[in-house]
């Protein structure tokens, strides 16, 4: 078997992502390792939000070049990956810098990393930051009861990527793509896997979390409120988290839920900077 390491920066939507890319590949020939040196693919699932996030990454692909050198002077191969918000916003470039890098994979093409891996064996240098029009979660197989127990009681779930506010600070949009929410019920399917396999609180992440919309059984779409009481029917599930907010999205049904909800937890963190209108103007 192969071994592969997932190394994360930066925020819970790429702890979420690094564990689906993680899942994906491991039924795909590789277990995980938590030792770089052993991998015989090693993944940088990157973050892009603070300023000097890019030069980290080229700083840790450094270590990765002597370790893949090394590697190969036992005669082993190692294919270096650079996923993430970097991956999307530096593109063909991390290529130019850094040649120890076989493949640059945006974050909303990690379904697709085995094809794109068969292609690296056969000798390619791989750049995927297209923002694909099949939705990625469709093709991600859950984690198995296993692999879920080894995490602990506490799970991050996706429900909304990208955001439509385009603050003058923020990268968010140009990495991220535009806002767009995961269905109900694909949603819930994920929380109640999580549930019977030992997951007692569940984070529901994303950009801007409660700018949710995603469709409801009838095909309308649907509010953070709705899927929260949703979820809160689940069996197993004791406290239920949300973030990141916005001031813009927050609403009267999301206020109700918090206090119809005993599973809540009664806490919200909102970036205060989304508060200022001079800030958060369209550059």
């Amino acid at each position: 078997m192969r071994k592969l390491h997932v190394k994360s920066f930066g925020c819970q939507m790429n702890v979420y992502d690094s564990h689906r890319m993680t899942d994906l590949l491991t039924r795909d020939s590789y277990v995980e390792t938590a030792a770089a040196e052993d991998a015989d693919l090693i993944i940088l699932n990157t973050c892009h939000i603070r300023e000097k996030a890019a030069e980290k990454v080229y700083s840790e692909l450094g270590r990765v070049r002597k370790l893949k050198r090394e590697a190969a002077g036992m005669g082993r191969s190692v294919v270096v990956a650079v996923a993430g918000c970097v991956a999307q916003a530096e593109g063909e470039e991390i290529l130019r810098r850094a040649p120890v890098v076989d493949m640059v994979i945006g974050p909303q093409n990690y379904h697709r990393l085995p094809a794109l891996l068969a292609q690296v064996e056969r000798g390619a240098k791989v750049v995927d930051t297209e923002f694909p029009v099949e939705d990625k979660f469709a093709h991600l197989a859950p984690a198995t009861v296993a692999v879920i127990r080894s995490r602990g009681v506490t799970a991050f779930v996706t429900v909304q990527e990208g955001c439509n506010k385009f603050c003058t600070f923020c990268v968010v949009p140009y990495t991220r793509g535009i806002e767009v929410s995961r269905p109900v019920a694909a949603i819930a399917a994920e929380v109640e896997n999580l549930a019977q396999s030992g997951v007692r609180e569940v984070t529901l992440i994303g950009q801007n979390v409660n700018a949710y919309h995603g469709e409801a059984a009838n095909g309308r779409p649907v509010t953070l409120s709705y899927l929260l009481h949703r979820l809160a029917e689940v069996p197993g599930v004791l406290r239920l988290r949300y973030t990141t907010s916005h001031p813009r999205d927050m609403d009267e049904s999301l206020i109700s839920a918090h206090r119809d909800l005993a599973l809540l937890m009664p806490q919200l963190h909102l970036p205060v900077q989304s508060g200022s209108d001079h800030m958060c103007s369209p550059p």
